[in-house]
């Protein structure tokens, strides 16, 4: 009786501190993302995102030589075109250049604007985010987390005001135009 009740104390004692583990990593995790949003502001909040303007651009994973496969979805072709472009793309992560990539396009005669893509990528890098989004309207969305979007920066009110339908936004404390 005397040994399973000190079995059951030590079974108490490791569930608290795997208890107490986990509830520490949560923590550790919570505190990570708010730094890497308070940096990111710090360094972008005033940032044009015009050029992403009708893009989205995520790292997907990396392959087995280590470079990054970026994917996503452009609005634009070469010219403005407003026709909807998927594309894949590997990047070297020692000097970003691009030695892979493909579309998958609408509209098979329309020639792509390689060149301004590789900019987009090259550019994207330098955010060190997993996702960004700049919709049609100009609407900036940045995910400092790959699962959920962090902050969002609206074009204008309006903008604001149409997007409060889907969600309720709170202003991050002293920056230009950043919710939450």
């Amino acid at each position: 009786m005397k040994i399973l009740r000190i079995l059951l104390i030590i079974c108490f004692l490791l569930i608290g501190i795997l208890l107490e583990a986990i509830l520490l990593i949560r923590i550790e995790t919570y505190y990570t993302i708010k730094r890497s949003e308070k940096e990111f502001l710090n360094k972008y909040e005033y940032e044009d995102f015009s050029q992403f303007k009708g893009v989205y651009m995520g790292i997907r994973s990396y392959d087995d030589s280590g470079k990054i496969i970026i994917t996503g979805t452009i609005e634009f072709l070469k010219n403005d075109s407003l026709k909807f472009g998927d594309y894949t793309l590997k990047m070297d992560t020692q000097d970003y250049s691009i030695p892979y990539m493909h579309w998958i396009c609408t509209d098979k005669e329309v020639e792509l604007d390689t060149i301004r893509l590789k900019h987009l990528a090259q550019t994207f890098m330098k955010y060190k985010i997993p996702r960004l989004h700049v919709d049609t309207a100009g609407n900036v969305f940045v995910y400092i987390k790959e699962d959920a979007h962090s902050f969002v920066r609206f074009a204008n009110e309006n903008e604001r005001l149409k997007r409060s339908k889907e969600y309720t936004w709170k202003k991050i404390k002293n920056t230009d135009n950043w919710y939450k």
